[in-house]
């Protein structure tokens, strides 16, 4: 076993989500750990060879684990505007021995031969003759020139950074309650590679951002692992496989530190550790993790009632920004022709104030939950949308939008990494637990009867056919049958609103509404949330909470 420990030395984690450059990126992913150490590898001259083959020898290895705190802070992201270096006053000096260098590597990694062999040599011949170049116009720029002409002042001037243009830029941070982490490989160590993977850690001094300063070491004790890979996990992590070293070399010696780059990697699932060799924990069909959270910071103030309003006017608003006659199934819930989407599609919830003793049944925000099939892509594809809608529809400097519909009045939100209030944080519907009760009623898939019949047995048969229904939803997004389902018109949790109060679903001409119940819904075993379930599923109706057993309403 291999455990590297990582000590965030200020407190902070200073690195920005690959698919997001509005968001900070937790947990770090093992690919940006193993970066760092090829980083200090190549910090050494020369390459120590053992250190090396340590490194090509850790490539191979299957995706490590992490002990990693899923308690942070996030500052808010704020466009900060920063001098750029414009080398379009006075060029590139460099870019003429990166190139030659960059065929020095690509020539390297071409199999043996003699004609090869005689490019290498022109290659590296080139390579020294830049380098010389480099130190000559360096020298002429740093001499004085008592007679500068007029053109060298003015482009003098304009370098000095009052003088530049400047360009926004993010500092995305994380602040985790507690300030370590640590990456564990599984596998055996050979002897030989211990020490040499010890020296490149000790010599790693930062990961992420140069303000995130850390300090690292090779460990013998045993951590508890609280992220571990799981193709069924909720938590994408960007890791490494063979010829990850090579590809960063070749990389580096294309990019030379200046240019951009992508970091190349492999995506991995992970999820939390199956304890106790039991049953592996079931989730619903909705991803817990990479929701995106908007907080309501103004305008109108909607009850749960009215959220169905607030989801679609998010839904349409996307939609109008994708802009394209065809969209996506996963973003519009519509195949092609028309017809439901045949896969689970994103969902758009409003989260109320609700299971509290001062719960009022507000909305707080709304979000955006992805299906956990949802591929990394389409992903991508949906946080470059909410951004663009963002920058296009921004009412104020911090990124505040306003959502409205029919119905209802503008309400101003702005998207949050991590909220203060309890109601906007993912894992306040996602926990895993036994026993589930509706925030929002759902709309049953079938009509089961008139619950309020005062007929003999009518009743009865209707509350019998709902928790059917209810039993059937939960199965439907990937849940198992519930052991047991109580149905209510009347709200079970404190704060919650009757099913009454809700505008019918689906609200439509022609189409006829569907019957509304409260639910309180137990598993025999504990299962991961969100339990998104109902006809009204994907506009946040029957949207439950997950309560400890010993909690009474």
């Amino acid at each position: 076993m291999l455990t590297f420990e990582v000590e965030l030395m200020g407190g902070r984690y200073a690195a920005t989500a690959h698919n997001d450059r509005s968001r900070a990126e937790w947990p770090p992913h093992p690919a940006r750990f193993f970066s760092a150490l090829v980083s200090a590898l190549h910090d050494a001259e020369p390459v120590d060879p053992d250190e090396r083959e340590a490194l090509l020898w850790l490539e191979q290895q299957a995706p490590p684990a992490l002990d990693v705190t899923d308690e942070v802070g996030r500052r808010r992201v704020l466009d900060v505007f920063v001098p750029v270096n414009d080398v379009s006053l006075v060029g590139d000096i460099e870019l003429p021995l990166r190139e030659a260098r960059a065929a020095v590597v690509g020539l390297t990694a071409t199999p043996k031969t003699p004609m090869r062999e005689r490019e290498l040599k022109k290659a590296q011949k080139a390579v020294a003759k830049q380098e010389q170049k480099l130190v000559a116009l360096v020298a002429a720029q740093q001499a004085v020139d008592p007679a500068p002409a007029r053109s060298a002042l003015e482009t003098a001037t304009a370098l000095l950074p009052d003088r530049r243009t400047r360009q926004a830029r993010t500092f995305p941070v994380v602040v985790p309650a507690r300030p370590t982490f640590a990456f564990t490989w599984s596998a055996p160590v050979p002897a030989q590679w211990r020490a040499p993977l010890g020296r490149l850690c000790e010599r790693v001094t930062r990961l992420g951002h140069s303000s995130s300063l850390v300090r690292c070491a090779l460990v013998e004790r045993t951590i508890t692992p609280t992220l571990v890979p799981d193709d069924d996990g909720d938590v994408v992590l960007r890791t490494v496989g063979p010829g990850q070293l090579e590809r960063l070399e070749a990389e580096f010696a294309r990019h030379q530190g200046v240019e951009s780059r992508i970091l190349p990697a492999r995506p991995q699932r992970y999820g939390p550790p199956q304890g106790g060799g039991g049953a592996a924990l079931v989730h619903s069909s909705f991803a817990s993790e990479d929701w995106v959270v908007f907080e309501r910071v103004g305008g109108a103030r909607p009850l749960s009632s009215r959220g169905t309003d607030l989801t679609r006017a998010l839904r349409g608003a996307l939609l109008e920004q994708h802009g394209a006659e065809t969209l996506p199934d996963w973003l519009s819930g519509h195949r092609e022709d028309g017809a439901p989407a045949d896969r689970p599609h994103v969902a758009f919830v409003a989260l109320p104030f609700v299971g509290h003793d001062h719960a009022d049944a507000s909305v707080q925000g709304c979000a955006i939950v992805m299906p956990r099939a949802l591929d990394n892509s389409a992903r991508a594809e949906l946080f470059r949308l909410v951004s663009a809608w963002e920058r296009d529809h921004a009412i104020a400097d911090d990124g505040t939008v306003e959502l409205a519909g029919a119905g209802l009045p503008p309400v101003r939100v702005q998207r949050v990494e991590l909220s203060a209030k309890m109601s906007l944080r993912p894992r306040t519907w996602c926990r895993p637990a036994r026993r589930f009760i509706t925030a929002t009623p759902i709309a049953l898939d079938r009509n089961p009867g008139n619950l309020r019949s005062n007929q003999e047995g009518a009743a009865h048969r209707a509350a019998v056919e709902a928790q059917r229904s209810i039993a059937n939803a939960c199965q439907r997004i990937g849940l198992p049958r519930p052991t047991s389902v109580e149905v209510s018109l009347a709200p079970l949790l404190t704060g919650a609103q009757p099913a009454r109060s809700f505008l019918p679903w689906p609200g439509q001409p022609g189409r006829t509404p569907r019957v509304r119940v409260h639910a309180e819904i137990r598993f025999a075993e504990p299962v991961g949330g969100p339990v998104l379930i109902g006809a009204g599923r994907y506009f946040g109706l029957g949207l439950c909470v997950p309560v400890p057993d010993e909690v009474s309403r």
